[in-house]
Formats: C-alpha cells, structure tokens, sequence
C-alpha cells in the first residue's frame, strides 16, 4: 500500500498535536538518512540540554517566590519648575543706561539689576527740592506774621497746604529717581536677560526672570478617583530618564478637581541637588508612593503570560514545568504583586516561559539572577513530554537543524507543522523530494 501523504493527528481545534508534530519530525529524520546527508545525526541522549530519556530539555530563568515590601505607587510625569519664579518689570518708562548682572549669576532681593537713564529726573528732584524749601519758609514766616496779628488765619492756612504740596511733590520726583533702578523682587538665579543697553522699556516690558532654584517643583495630574489616597508630606520620585531616581515629597495638593481633565493637581517638591542635577524644564517621570505594603509575594511581569483566559505563569517542580493560574493585585515598577497561586519559596520561570507547556523538563540555567553550573542544575524527573499541544515553533526549528536540514528551509517546515501542513519536499527513501511523498514509501 502506497501513502500519498502522511497521517496527521488534529487536536479538536484543529491544530496539530504532538504526536503527530513528533512523526513529522521522525520522519524527517528518516528521510534525511535515508539520503546519505552528514549531517543528520540523532542527539546524544544525554547531551547538554537534554534528560536521561532523550527528551530535550528547554533553557530557562527562575526566580525564588519569597515575601518582600511592596510599595503602592500612583505614576505621572511633568516638567519641572522653579518653586518660584518671577519676570522682573521696570517700574517706568526709560532707556536702558547700565546693565549689572548676567545670566547665571545669583542675586538678592532688593540687589540692583540694570538702571534707566535719570538725568532729567535728578533735575526734577532738585528742581521740587527748591520748591518745597521755599514753601516751607514762607509758610514758617506766615505762622510768626500771624502771632503778631499782622496776616489772617486764611492766608497762614494757604501758605501751609502749599508747603505740603510742595513736600508731595519732592517726594514724588524723589522716587522717579529711586525707580530708576531696576531691583530683584526675590533672592535667586538670573535665568534670563531679555534687554540691551540703549533699549527703550515701558512698564510692561519684562528686563529679566530670577528663579528661587533651591527646590524644584513638578505638577502632576492625579485622576479623581485616585486623588483621596494622596496626602502632603508622602514620599515621591522623581526619575529622568536613565538615571536614578531623586527623593522628594508631596509638597500640596490642589482642593479642587479640573473640570476640562478630571484631574487633581498634586505637587511634589525635590530637592535639585540630588544625583546629577535637576534643571527647571526637564522631563521627569514621578512616582508617588501612597501605601507600604509589607511581607507580599511579587513576581517580574515578564513571568505572568497573560494570553488566556485567566493570568498564568509556569513554576518548577521535580526538573518540569508546572502551569498555574495567578491572581495578580498592585503593581511596582517591573514587578506585580501575586495574591493566589503561588506560594513562598516555589520557583517561578521569569524568561523562557513562552517556549514551555505543561510537563516539559526544563534546564535551569539561571536562579535568582545568578548562573548555574551544570551540576547545580535540577534534574528532571523520569516522564514523558506532554501530548496536549503541538512543539513550539523555536523546538521545531532546532530539531530540524539538529537532523541536517539547512536553516532556512528548517524555518519554513516549522512552520508548515505548526499550521497542521506536510512539508512540501519530504520524499521517500531514495530522497528525491517529490511533494505529497510519505516517508515510509510502498509495503
């Protein structure tokens, strides 16, 4: 009887199964010694990475499930920002005469940055200086007149309210004089100079911008729903990209909610000394701690397959893979709490996970970040590999290499198998390649 195409066996989704997957394999192997190939050569069965029957073991990364802290982190991002920062305004119109300071340079409050031209003004205020002395003489000499009877009470009282007017006037072109000098309103850092010598200003001209640099600020949106579990004085980070992260705290949060976001603003105040050096303007990353978690089982999220139904992950036991559904709670960083499945002390697959099924040995090359020697490694139990599934694409692939097929075309039957297809170019016994050919030719 002569085989026009290889049986397969289907699971009930119509997927290839293992068996079947694992007589496409053997029949390769068959017809590529059945052609005389060098390179078609059957494992050492007990080769590196493979069990003592033979079956190949699949190279994995484990972690030891054990309790730890936790943290409870509410995540954004923003752009720091000078706690306080200011643009410096001349309090009159005039031309720039004299500039003091220069970006970068620190300055107190009340310290003199540039000055307006203020010649004609020293005139005025000598000019109102004259004035004001010879009302207050004349009005002096009225009040002697007046004891003697000799100027009426009205005339005193005029000569005195020009006297005063005449002291508002002083004091007036005194102060344009004064004005005349643009100040710092805060102690700080000049962060810019926006003006030239000979440029004509007005009131509503800015001349610089002074930062109080000695804390940084970054405003993050909180969503409503989570805003209650944030109080002032919590513990926060602030990450730029690629360093470590800077210590800070909540500095206040805003009582009121923004109708156009649904946000709560909450501000976090660090410190810019920290690490490299913050700068205002900088993207950073912030994480806001709002609970402390003690004595949690975590795990990578790189561990929990999340392709299912349900979270899963794959543990260790007796040298095999173990599925097992998780039940997943808070999350930190790179890693997320377990709440059920696993226990202390399993061992958890956290790389390699998407290579294994239930029951495969596995070859644990790597516990908790450290390398294993081959000694050190478990061995796996005596069994066979399970038969629910069809072999990985990668296991495929590797077993055809092994057996002399060239890489590219080792690639391509893989994936003929996976999708449930014979391999076109699976001859018989003479190896001609005839397409449809089974492997075991006529009996």
């Amino acid at each position: 009887m002569t085989d026009s195409s290889l049986p397969l066996r289907r699971s009930g989704t119509g997927r290839l199964t293992a068996p079947g997957a694992i007589l496409l394999l053997g029949a390769i192997a068959f017809g590529a010694t059945a052609c005389g190939d060098s390179r078609a050569e059957t494992p050492t069965r007990n080769g590196p990475g493979m069990t003592g029957g033979g079956e190949r073991a699949i190279p994995v990364a484990a972690e030891v499930v054990v309790p730890r802290e936790m943290q409870v982190i509410l995540r954004g991002s923003a752009n720091l920002r000078a706690r306080e920062e200011v643009e410096v305004l001349p309090k009159q119109a005039g031309v720039i005469s004299r500039i003091m300071v220069e970006e970068g340079m620190r300055v107190q409050a009340g310290q003199a940055l540039a000055s307006l031209d203020s010649e004609e003004w020293e005139l005025q205020a000598r000019q109102s200086e004259a004035r004001a002395r010879a009302a207050r003489d004349a009005a002096n000499r009225a009040a002697q007149l007046q004891s003697q009877g000799l100027i009426s009470d009205q005339e005193v009282e005029r000569l005195m309210s020009d006297a005063q007017v005449a002291e508002a006037d002083l004091g007036l072109a005194r102060l344009r004089v004064r004005n005349a000098v643009i100040v710092a309103p805060i102690a700080g850092v000049v962060t810019h100079r926006l003006v030239e010598r000979g440029q004509l200003v007005n009131s509503g001209t800015p001349t610089f911008r002074v930062a109080d640099l000695s804390r940084l600020e970054a405003a993050v949106g909180v969503p409503e729903r989570e805003a209650n579990r944030v109080q002032a004085g919590q513990l926060a980070r602030v990450r730029i990209e690629g360093q470590a992260p800077n210590q800070g705290r909540v500095a206040r949060v805003r009582p009121v909610v923004d109708p156009a976001s649904g946000t709560v603003q909450v501000v976090v105040e660090v410190d810019p000394q920290q690490g490299g050096g913050l700068r205002p303007g900088q993207f950073v990353n912030v994480e806001i701690v709002t609970e402390t978690l003690d004595e949690r089982l975590t795990l990578p999220r790189t561990a929990v397959l999340v392709d299912g139904a349900e979270p899963r992950v794959f543990a260790i036991s007796g040298g095999r893979a173990q599925e097992r559904e998780v039940t997943l709670g808070v999350s930190q960083a790179e890693r997320v709490e377990v709440r059920g499945g696993v226990s202390p002390g399993d061992t958890v697959v956290v790389v390699g996970q998407d290579n294994l099924r239930p029951g495969v040995a596995v070859n644990l090359m790597e516990l908790d970040g450290q390398a294993l020697a081959e000694s050190e490694r478990p061995r796996p139990t005596p069994g066979q590999a399970p038969a629910g599934d069809i072999p990985s694409l990668a296991e495929i692939e590797q077993r055809l290499i092994e057996r002399g097929i060239p890489q590219a075309q080792a690639r391509q039957m893989a994936e003929q198998i996976q999708r449930g297809e014979t391999p076109a170019g699976m001859g018989g016994r003479g190896g001609t390649g005839r397409p449809g050919g089974g492997p075991g030719g006529s009996q």
